[in-house]
């Protein structure tokens, strides 16, 4: 078996990927209402409203993602 940059290793699951797409949705989000906060368009305190929710919905989203892919990898042993 050759080791091809392209191909996915056996065993591997998408959580890191499932992270990395919702860490990458927060990230624009709180750079978007920065934005909108520096032209004042919303007031600050909403801004850090929305941040705090952003950072919360994204650690639900993690942990949910990473809760089935231990239940995922626990049916295939």
């Amino acid at each position: 078996m050759t080791d091809e940059p392209g191909t996915p290793q056996p065993g591997t699951s998408g959580l890191a990927g499932v992270v990395r797409l919702v860490t990458a949705s927060v990230i624009f989000m709180v750079a978007g209402l920065a934005v909108l906060m520096v032209l004042d368009i919303i007031p600050g305190d909403v801004f850090s409203e929305f941040a705090k929710k952003a950072v919360l919905i994204a650690s639900i989203i993690v942990l949910a993602s990473a809760a089935i892919a231990l239940l995922v990898r626990g049916g295939k042993h």
